[in-house]
């Protein structure tokens, strides 16, 4: 039977197993509480505790948005995704604000891609590099194992693409000339 300490028992437990931002902790208190409870107004009832529970999680320090936007940040950079990519992918999986993953870019380069050699990672030259690491650490492209031939040129390039990769980066990393294609 759900009560107002069990809610917050689940909270806790949640936030012990998991880096959790706000919004995410709300989410999953949501589907608890729309899979458990039947009565819809008892369900809103709880309803109105949530903000309460994740207001007090975070000042205890088990909620925090930040540490939970750079941690999907990193793992959205370190598996080929281009920067700006990332960023969406990172706010998105976390539930926060974009402008508070976007803060974290810079540290979140430095931690998931130690590679990478640019001093600006906005430049044109950070997402050639970029790109061409994103293939290496999933083994396609020029670093695939097996042959190498037409369609697995456009498998890795499409592959890329869903990454957020501009084309400029793609043709540079699959050491395609722009004017043969």
């Amino acid at each position: 039977k759900m009560s107002e300490k069990r809610l917050r028992n689940i909270a806790v437990y949640y936030c012990q197993r998991y880096l959790v931002s706000g919004g995410k902790l709300t989410e999953h208190l949501n589907r608890r509480l729309y899979r458990e409870v039947t009565d819809a107004e008892e369900r809103a009832g709880f309803a109105a505790l949530i903000p309460k529970i994740v207001a007090n999680l975070s000042d205890l320090g088990l909620v925090n948005d930040r540490e939970a936007a750079s941690a999907r940040l990193r793992t959205a950079l370190r598996s080929g995704y281009a920067t700006g990519a990332a960023v969406t992918v990172a706010a998105r999986g976390a539930r926060v604000d974009p402008s508070v993953v976007s803060a974290e870019l810079e540290i979140a380069l430095t931690e998931a891609l130690p590679e990478l050699e640019v001093d600006d990672h906005e430049s044109t030259e950070a997402a050639l590099e970029q790109a061409a690491l994103a293939l290496k650490r999933a083994r396609r492209g020029p670093y695939r194992t097996g042959t190498q031939d037409e369609k697995t040129r456009r498998r890795d390039a499409g592959w890329l693409q869903r990454r957020g990769f501009r084309m400029e980066a793609i043709l540079h990393a699959l050491d395609i000339d722009p004017l043969e294609e």
